[in-house]
């Protein structure tokens, strides 16, 4: 990857980079299925499949709809090559096939917005380096981008996320090229264009405005500074109308969810949290020392455009700081932002030694790299709900009454008749109600054995957000599951203080029949990570000792 690397050298190199990138998002990406084990996947999947009943409204704004509108074309045309082929005969087969086995639904997600988009963002991240340095620059840049662990993980998932990043880098193209001709109306447009995209991918793309505004205020006399960013800010809001058009149609309960949503991200984390947490646990600490260093270098001795990148990352920092939530994806922006101006500097100190160079880059780029290649084996084994799963099927008769410890961390076990009967009773009219409704018909149709009565653990029994696949709720309280008539609780120790007084009494008047640990140590029940996993691991601490994804699970049979 050297400065003087002839055009062909240099389109092996990326080509090489790409190839690896893909292999490394690649590898894992059907993790769970046919059962789903990460929490916000079927945000995105459930509103694509909902656009087909012919309401294009998602019904929540929580995020903005935009990737399951596009989720919603890529279904589309699979209904019809599949139609084609013979698979489906009508909507309905199509239909019955993602409630009985969504897998295929989830791997064209998978492959597209996580794969796909995450292999083009390091692309993309290529082409942006390269115009700020040369093709060393955007080799370099690139190749920390295909092996940084947050991002290969976070591209085997369905969700808004990684969309987003590549559109922030698509954004800083034209917003950089403002540098170079201020008064070029087409690169206010542009920059206004991808403003608007990145904030219809996800709402904190509305943060490309600070290097926009850095660099018009760094390069264009104030006097043009109306007109340009009228043009801008124009292009920016009819984008974001046009691929999320029920934010003015719907618009009172889309303010409604935005406050909502800013309410409950809004401060209680500590200003190093995402430092010491996420950005470390995401790069490594090698890497984020070098890119703070290079953010420094870049705020009082870089070239506007490098300081544009520097304040951009900065500032959505201190966002996170005021406005985010604990989990490690709320700093996956900063990323490659975060690695180009680590391999600048990195660059500028090859130009005065390349021993000290060739010496950094194991250190650099190891941790991250082998980091992925265990959570890439991890994810291609059977998790431990799964494995809960075929034992509970096996050795538990069908029609047992069951208590489960929450729904997400629990195997995913199939309702009697009678509950679903009682769950469509309880689905309600509207939107969301008939979507409810016909997908229970369907299980109701082709009803699974073995089935259980299933019941769920609950601290807040008075809580009205509940879904309704997570009821009915039971309170955490030994003497209301026998008068229920449970005859096993399934339980995350974990997760449970040892002077708990349910835990301490289930202790005494339950036998615990089995155990299931994602660990190599399968008597390993301890839990490493603070943070709730959503999707997989992402500490080292968590993952160097797994065998597979998934909290370990207890589980207890009460005594009469």
């Amino acid at each position: 990857m050297n400065k003087a690397s002839s055009p062909h050298r240099t389109s092996l190199a990326i080509a090489g980079i790409l190839v690896l990138a893909a292999f490394l998002r690649l590898w894992g990406v059907g993790f769970g299925l046919p059962d789903l084990f990460h929490a916000d996947e079927p945000v995105v999947v459930n509103h694509a499949l909902a656009f087909g009943t012919g309401d294009l409204n998602p019904h929540f704004f929580n995020i903005p709809p935009l990737v399951s509108y596009l989720l919603f074309i890529c279904y589309g045309c699979y209904f019809l090559i599949g139609s084609l082929a013979g698979l489906f005969h009508s909507l309905r087969d199509f239909e019955y096939l993602f409630y009985f086995d969504p897998s295929s639904f989830y791997l064209i997600a998978r492959l597209i917005f996580g794969v796909l988009f995450g292999a083009a963002s390091v692309y993309a991240f290529y082409r942006l380096a390269r115009r700020l340095g040369d093709s060393s620059l955007g080799l370099w840049a690139s190749f920390f981008l295909a092996v940084n662990f947050l991002h290969a993980r976070d591209s085997h998932y369905v969700y808004a996320d990684i969309p987003l990043l590549f559109a922030l880098i698509c954004a800083f193209y034209p917003i950089l090229r403002i540098s170079d001709e201020p008064s070029f109306k087409k690169w206010h447009v542009l920059a206004g264009f991808w403003i608007g995209l990145a904030t219809a991918t996800k709402y904190n793309g509305v943060f490309l405005v600070i290097p926009y505004i850095w660099i018009c205020v760094r390069s264009i006399s104030w006097k043009k500074w109306p007109a340009l960013w009228s043009f801008a800010f124009l292009t920016a809001i009819l984008t974001f109308i046009a691929l999320n058009p029920f934010s003015v149609l719907d618009h009172g309960f889309f303010l409604k969810e935005i406050f909502e949503q800013s309410a409950s991200n809004r401060g209680g984390l500590p200003w190093h949290h995402h430092f010491t947490y996420s950005l470390a646990g995401g790069m490594g600490w090698p890497m984020l020392v070098l890119a703070l260093w290079g953010t420094l270098i870049a705020l009082f001795r870089g070239d506007r455009k490098i300081q544009a990148i520097a304040i951009f990352a900065l500032a959505y920092y201190a966002v996170l700081f005021f406005f985010a939530q604990p989990y490690d994806r709320y700093v996956l922006p900063l990323i490659p932002f975060a690695l180009l101006l680590a391999a600048k500097v990195l660059l500028q100190w090859k130009a005065r030694s390349s021993l000290i160079f060739w010496v950094l880059i194991p250190f650099l780029v190891l941790p991250s790299l082998i980091k992925i290649i265990h959570w890439d084996r991890i994810m291609s084994r059977p998790d431990v709900r799964t494995l809960a799963k075929e034992w509970v099927e096996a050795n538990i008769p069908a029609g047992s009454r069951l208590a489960l410890d929450g729904t997400f961390y629990m195997p995913r076990l199939a309702f009697s008749p009678t509950q679903l009967e009682e769950k469509k009773a309880k689905a309600g009219g509207g939107h969301h109600g008939e979507v409810k409704s016909r997908r229970i018909d369907a299980l109701l149709s082709r009803p699974r054995h073995p089935s259980y009565e299933l019941y769920f653990l609950n601290r807040d029994l008075g809580a009205k957000d509940a879904f309704l696949f997570s009821e009915p709720r039971i309170p955490f309280d030994v003497s209301a599951l026998k008068e229920n008539n449970i005859e096993y609780v399934f339980l995350i120790d974990g997760l449970h203080q040892d002077d708990d007084p349910f835990y301490q009494t289930l202790q005494d008047q339950a036998e615990l029949v089995m155990i299931f640990s994602p660990y190599l140590d399968q008597t390993d029940m301890i839990i490493r990570d603070s943070q709730a996993m959503t999707g997989g691991p992402f500490l080292w601490s968590d993952i160097l000792p797994r065998k597979r994804n998934g909290y370990p699970i207890s589980v207890y049979r009460l005594r009469s």
